[in-house]
């Protein structure tokens, strides 16, 4: 009995570079149920990672997304009020120096091509150099002369002219605040109340032409605020959803990869048993195995859904915008993490087969037809 025990304490333990020759010889005999294995595992991890970079995309360009959402509930505001604007004519008025969004909203007001009549008010009131060729600069009085909607913009306030006067030969007596400053006033105080929804008219004397004014930067309302948080909610719930979803499918298809591997090869393990192989160098066999497929798939897969992402926000925003406003720390933290979870999850799903490959009876595996 001592003599066996010894016997069995000296069998030889072979290295595992020797398990990794024998798991990369079995890849390239089975080449092709290794790449469809690889593959389950970069979709997986694609998919996961592009929703990482993905939302660090969004938290980079939210100002600019914030920009644009302003800019187009501006040009909503007006369009609904004085009606579209190709080929009409167009009244500025501005009161101080252009905000971001209000040098946008003018440029989003010159792409329809109309004819924008500018009028300047104040010192510190200046055409901007970049719009100074596609506007008309004409006197405030002028500015309203046949003209579907006069916009009052600039950091200040609606100046105290009469109003009824400028807008008497406009085609829509419309006035639209950019920056929601107070409505402006005629010669005789008038008193008007605006909103996005409402508008309000005011008039010089009860026989002088009405005009409306027409708040565009109006603020979101309580309820839609409270409204666009529970979408966010919804909609991380329903991504994480599907991530787990799309995780748990690629474990399962591991797990069935290194499954159908250990079916092909019975007659190679029990033959190795046989020769002297230890269970625990068949369990590092399909071990390796598994872990190689995770860290390929994991890398690619993160390499793809990283450029997928950052390419559908490239294309929306500009990529200079996305590659220089987007944290790339978290980017790379997110991008090793990732990889991490594949090489994670592909040993996870190995354990099993590997184990009921590592207790095969030597015997029952040389008589398998398979």
């Amino acid at each position: 009995m001592t003599q066996l025990q010894k016997e069995i304490q000296d069998q030889v333990r072979l290295p595992a570079k020797v398990a990794l020759d024998v798991v990369l010889q079995g890849i390239k005999i089975r080449l092709g149920r290794s790449l469809v294995t690889i593959m389950g595992v970069v979709l997986g991890i694609a998919f996961l990672m592009s929703i990482l970079a993905g939302q660090l995309a969004k938290e980079g360009v939210s100002h600019e997304s914030d920009l644009r959402a302003e800019v187009g509930r501006m040009m909503n505001f007006l369009t609904a009020e004085a009606g579209p604007l190709n080929e009409r004519v167009v009244g500025v008025v501005q009161v101080g120096p252009l905000s971001e969004a209000e040098n946008r909203f003018v440029k989003a007001i010159l792409a329809q091509r109309p004819k924008v009549q500018w009028a300047t008010v104040g010192g510190n009131a200046k055409i901007p150099a970049e719009l100074a060729g596609a506007v008309q600069a004409v006197a405030v009085d002028q500015v309203g002369k046949e003209a579907t909607a006069v916009v009052v913009a600039g950091d200040g306030p609606a100046p105290a002219v009469d109003w009824t006067a400028i807008l008497a030969n406009a085609r829509q007596k419309v006035v639209g605040l950019a920056r929601g400053t107070a409505a402006p006033t005629s010669a005789p105080a008038a008193e008007m109340e605006s909103n996005s929804s409402t508008s309000s008219s005011a008039s010089a004397s009860s026989d002088a032409p009405a005009y409306t004014t027409v708040n565009l930067s109006r603020q979101p309302r309580p309820e839609e605020t409270a409204a666009a948080l529970k979408e966010a909610t919804k909609n991380r719930f329903r991504s994480t959803w599907i991530i787990t979803i799309a995780l748990a499918v690629t474990v399962i298809g591991i797990t069935n990869s290194m499954l159908m591997s250990v079916t092909e090869r019975f007659r190679e393990i029990g033959t190795m048993k046989c020769l002297g192989a230890l269970s625990s160098f068949i369990r590092q066999i399909f071990l390796i195995e598994s872990s190689l497929v995770g860290l390929v798939g994991g890398v690619a897969g993160t390499i793809f859904g990283t450029l997928f992402a950052l390419a559908i926000y490239g294309f929306t925003y500009g990529f200079l915008l996305v590659l220089g406003s987007i944290n790339w720390g978290l980017l790379g933290a997110s991008a090793v993490g990732s990889v991490v979870v594949a090489l994670v999850l592909s040993v996870i799903a190995a354990i099993y087969p590997a184990r009921f490959a590592s207790r095969m009876v030597p015997a029952m595996a040389l008589r398998t037809n398979i």
